[in-house]
């Protein structure tokens, strides 16, 4: 029959084994596991029908987790889930999300950013009729072609006396403006370009005069809960030596400009 002492370290033992199962419950973004909420982005971050997660962004976070000496977890969600698994520390890492003074609050942006610039809302016509929109007000006679659920800057988004046609996707879009059932599309530039090209319109349509500048920086996001901020400069060396060191320049190539068949000088990036 175990004595008192036996007992006390049975009952000790198993305390301590609750612990750390209730400890690795509640922090489901522990170190050595780096969790990524993944939000597609084409064609920045991409998922196929194997569940394969590409994209030049998607690719930008793997190296980082390489190079910290992390394994890597993706979990697929929707742009607002991910945010919010960013806020609550169920997730690490970001990418692809604009900062504001909101998002600070709760996510720590990397000092080197991926990209230097943005990319400019561009607004796509039939090939000749570039100064079909010269200006902002331009846009007040005409049908544009949008997708379904996407902002595009505050202006645009808030002016409910523009005449927006929704579709699915960018592609859809782009095929009504090529049959004619809408004057113009409006997409950010890196976006649009890819889809251009990738549908082989390059000599159908072209960008119209006016534009939306965006020249804000993009840069990875830590959760401010995550267990890797105590290692954030980890991470801070890490990403400038992907940059100094052009990892990220040529993932930008393989994986945007070869792959999407987009010149380079098509816009500005770095």
């Amino acid at each position: 029959m175990p004595g008192p002492r036996r007992n006390w370290l049975t009952a000790k033992r198993v305390g301590l084994a609750l612990m750390l199962i209730a400890f690795s419950i509640s922090t489901p973004a522990a170190a050595g596991r780096l969790v990524f909420a993944f939000s597609e982005l084409p064609p920045w971050k991409t998922v196929d029908t194997h569940k394969h997660f590409g994209g030049a962004y998607t690719e930008i976070v793997r190296e980082l987790a390489k190079r910290t000496d992390n394994e890597l977890e993706i979990v697929h969600c929707p742009i607002k889930r991910c945010l919010k698994m960013i806020q609550d520390g169920q997730a690490d890492i970001i990418i692809g999300i604009q900062a504001s003074p909101e998002r600070e609050a709760y996510i720590h942006f990397l000092r080197t950013p991926y990209r230097k610039l943005s990319s400019d809302k561009v607004f796509y016509v039939p090939k000749g009729k570039a100064s079909l929109v010269r200006s902002y007000n331009d846009l007040k006679t005409l049908r544009i072609g949008v997708k379904n659920g996407t902002q595009y800057f505050d202006r645009f988004d808030n002016d409910t006396q523009l005449s927006k046609d929704g579709a699915k996707d960018a592609e859809a879009s782009f095929k009504k403006l090529v049959r004619g059932r809408v004057d113009t599309v409006v997409m950010a530039e890196d976006q649009g370009e890819a889809i251009v090209y990738s549908m082989q319109l390059q000599n159908e349509l072209v960008k119209a005069e006016y534009r939306e500048a965006d020249r804000t920086p993009r840069a990875v996001g830590l959760s401010k809960k995550s267990a890797h901020v105590a290692h954030v400069q980890r991470f801070e060396a890490a990403m400038a030596s992907m940059v100094k060191d052009g990892t990220v320049r040529a993932m930008f190539k393989r994986h945007y400009f070869d792959a999407y068949h987009v010149p380079r000088d098509a816009f500005p990036l770095e």
